[in-house]
């Protein structure tokens, strides 16, 4: 659905739903160059299972207007923002590579948003080598290319596709086609730029979940497992995939994920 939010043109995706305040809301936050559409398999599932689901297009990405922000800071305010405009109480952030830097940024500034937390190929840090950067802004189609190889290692070229009739390295692709040119290296920027990962993830008191990628040259495995150490409750689950696993390892995923919510529905 679209809203009016900060005088753009917003798109989240819910499912087809209508947003219900008696239900638990997941909020997907997808990474550098990507949008709503990586989370496609995650979506359908979890509105299935009985929550509410956004998954917003960040500005200048996919479906949304509006100016792009350029810092992780940004990103971190523009979404707490977006969750009070919607009346959102208590959400279930769950995010991929640069929507883990802008979680772990939420919960250290502003944790009483948060209800759970979880990191799908994060790190503390995600420095970008100067090539990539430069890539993306003078060729953005060969970037996305090699951002989905570099995810991937040698494992995406010899992989077979867990979606039925789905190609996870054309998918991711085609994924950052969508958004505008710039869209890529100001968001591989902000995460170059981004250093107080470590000291946020000291302060979250949550209990959170870690998903990592085994192949993952991105985000390394090392650097998530970092990440986990540096937070106080962090369980983790390493897939057998490379970086975009919502896409490679949806079934796995979404299992993991359910577990997670479900750990925290028998708390209450």
């Amino acid at each position: 659905m679209y809203v009016d939010f900060k005088g753009s043109k917003t798109y989240l995706s819910t499912g087809g739903l209508d947003l219900a305040k008696d239900k638990d809301t997941l909020c997907f936050i997808h990474g550098a160059g990507q949008n709503h559409y990586s989370f496609t398999q995650q979506i359908r599932y979890f509105v299935s299972q009985g929550y509410n689901v956004i998954a917003p297009d960040f500005p200048g990405h996919g479906f949304s207007e509006g100016k792009q922000t350029t810092s992780i800071e940004e990103d971190m305010f523009w979404l707490a923002d977006l969750i009070q405009f919607l009346k959102l109480q208590k959400v279930f952030f769950i995010g991929h590579s640069q929507g883990c830097l802008t979680m772990l940024e939420l919960a250290a500034k502003i944790p009483d948003l948060a209800k759970g937390l979880i990191f799908l190929a994060g790190a503390m840090s995600i420095p970008v080598n100067d090539y990539l950067i430069d890539t993306s802004i003078n060729n953005p189609e060969k970037a996305y290319d090699l951002m989905v190889k570099w995810g991937q290692d040698n494992y995406g070229s010899f992989s077979i596709s867990n979606w039925p009739g789905h190609n996870h390295l054309i998918e991711g692709s085609a994924v950052m086609k969508m958004n505008n040119l710039s869209v890529l290296s100001t968001d591989l920027k902000s995460c170059n730029l981004y250093k107080n990962g470590k000291q946020a993830a000291s302060e979250i008191n949550l209990k959170c979940l870690a998903v990592l990628a085994k192949y993952d040259m991105m985000t390394p495995l090392k650097k998530g497992l970092e990440m986990v150490e540096n937070i106080r409750q962090c369980d983790f689950q390493i897939l057998d995939c490379g970086h975009f696993l919502p896409i490679e390892k949806p079934k796995e995923l979404n299992s993991h994920i359910k577990n997670y919510l479900s750990y925290h529905s028998q708390q209450l």
